[in-house]
């Protein structure tokens, strides 16, 4: 079972056409795009004499990372051991994980955590001091490390953060995209090309980490942040980066209904059908009992793909969580982000259901690297959910996201410490493009954003059909073709551009893996 790699890039080799720099900068030594816990995490471990510039498209509270809810997986307990999570993340994974990255993952895990304690990050304690841990889908243990009781996300990022603030080699440079990466002569990595609300720079630099976070925004509902659409998978793909599995989509179970007007969709966490949170259908049946032999806490796909045959058996517009086990004062100090959301909406919980149905939530594929967080491009890195690690497979294993972070966005720092590039003497200016006369109006950026993200919430889901994905295929390589004939002058023309090659990519490695396998499934 071979992993799929995306195609030679057939597309424009810079995102903007007129490339008129408004000036080059050579104050950093390593360049961080993202300021999530793998961008941070990454940035601290960098030599203090090295000058570090995090990058980031929004505000701090605008990353996946922020948001997180469920917490950190390792193996902190004498119960616990090393076989038996990489064997729940290679079982997760369903036989395409990469078994030395997963023996890495597990391994550095807990030391990790033991840091993130050291630098006062609020983990949850018992009254004796100790880590509180819970269970969640797919663990046979309970492993899963957690503050703020389900805002583990928020508080880790929030700490890592002041801690950053403080470094003086570190800068951070928020409202900044990344346009493009540059190649020196021998094609390696040489710098950036960033945009904010002003301008259009260049930072030379030949320390590249990409943590760009994930690709939900292609889709009409996701648990992702505006401008999750890709950006870095997009740049580094048309920097010549090799990119993998981009089928590989996980849909979470359970987003809070009703679905109102907003960007990101509210998760309710794994973590309450850990703590004995049930699955029911309107009849208020247990569906999952029969189903995998873990029931409710089954790995994701299985779940998703549950609740979406029980929707379309019933015509209901979701299912059930049942937390009728749980006492009110228990589930509002466990679960506060969630309780509090669910009072929003008049869901009196424990003692009412909350309305739930799946949502695309992680992406397991992008751009391929090593143990290092290196790519096939000398000086540039990835890790997060940006990166493909190998770790996760077809379907990764619940809240070894954090954890993933946490150790490549280390390994990366390790290994730039040990490995340090240095820009050349040549002029990493890129050749600028034929000005086309052809350009977007506001009307079309809309419209084409909202057609990709039909077009991949209706043929390119859970649940995909061959005949739909080569529509989609046909329809998201028109609208490509298209912006590629356009000139690209606005962020937000760059990020439908980027959407489409994402979407594209997406759909192409669907097409070209026919087996069912984890998170990717086609149904006959």
């Amino acid at each position: 079972m071979l992993k799929t790699v995306v195609k030679e890039n057939r597309h424009r080799r810079y995102i903007y056409n007129n490339l008129n720099i408004d000036y080059i900068s050579r104050d950093y030594d390593v360049v961080i795009i993202g300021c999530g816990i793998a961008g941070i995490y990454a940035a601290l471990h960098i030599d203090s004499s090295k000058k570090v510039a995090l990058i980031n498209k929004g505000e701090l509270q605008s990353g996946s990372s922020y948001y997180a809810q469920g917490g950190i997986a390792a193996v902190m307990s004498k119960s616990d051991s090393y076989t038996l999570h990489i064997e729940d993340t290679l079982n997760a994974g369903a036989g395409l994980c990469d078994r030395e990255a997963v023996q890495v993952l597990v391994s550095e895990g807990p030391e990790n955590i033991r840091e993130l304690v050291d630098l006062d990050v609020p983990f949850d304690v018992n009254s004796e001091g100790e880590l509180l841990i819970t269970l969640e889908g797919g663990h046979r243990q309970r492993r899963v490390v957690h503050c703020g009781g389900d805002a583990t996300g928020k508080e880790t990022t929030n700490r890592l953060y002041e801690i950053a603030m403080q470094r003086a080699n570190i800068k951070f440079l928020f409202g900044t995209s990344l346009s493009d990466i540059i190649l020196d002569d021998n094609g390696g990595a040489a710098g950036v090309i960033l945009k904010d609300s002003k301008n259009l720079f260049i930072l030379e630099c030949a320390n590249i980490i990409l943590a760009t976070g994930g690709i939900g925004q292609i889709y009409n509902y996701t648990t992702n942040p505006k401008g999750s659409v890709g950006d870095g998978i997009s740049a580094a793909y048309r920097a010549g980066a090799v990119i993998e599995s981009m089928e590989m989509v996980q849909f979470h179970p359970t987003t809070l209904l009703p679905h109102y007007e907003t960007d990101r969709l509210f998760l309710i966490s794994e973590a309450v059908r850990g703590e004995g949170g049930i699955l029911r259908n309107r009849q208020s049946d247990a569906f999952m009992q029969g189903v995998h032999e873990m029931a409710d806490l089954a790995p994701r796909d299985i779940v998703t793909r549950a609740i979406y045959k029980e929707l379309l058996k019933s015509g209901d517009s979701c299912v059930f969580i049942d937390a009728g086990s749980m006492t009110r004062e228990f589930f509002a100090e466990r679960f506060p982000t969630i309780y509090n959301e669910c009072v929003k909406f008049n869901i009196n919980v424990p003692v009412d259901f909350i309305p739930v149905r799946p949502a695309q939530h992680y992406h397991m594929g992008g751009i391929k690297t090593d143990l290092h967080g290196r790519t096939n491009i000398a000086g540039l890195y990835a890790c997060g959910e940006t990166a493909s690690t190998g770790i996760h497979g077809a379907n990764r294993l619940a809240s070894n996201s954090v954890l993933e972070c946490l150790v490549f966005g280390r390994r990366c720092a390790y290994y730039i410490n040990n490995n340090f590039n240095f820009v050349g003497t040549n002029s990493v200016r890129p050749q600028i493009r034929t000005i086309v006369d052809k350009k977007l109006d506001e009307y079309q950026v809309k419209g084409f954003t909202a057609e990709i993200k039909n077009i991949m919430t209706v043929y390119v889901g859970a649940i995909r059909k061959v005949d739909g994905l080569l529509y989609a295929l046909e329809r998201i390589g028109r609208i490509l073709d298209y912006l590629e004939d356009c000139a690209v002058c606005a962020a937000e023309e760059a990020e439908l551009y980027n959407m489409a090659a994402t979407a594209l990519m997406v759909v192409e490695s669907a097409l070209e893996r026919r087996e069912n396998i984890g998170a990717h499934y086609i149904e006959e």
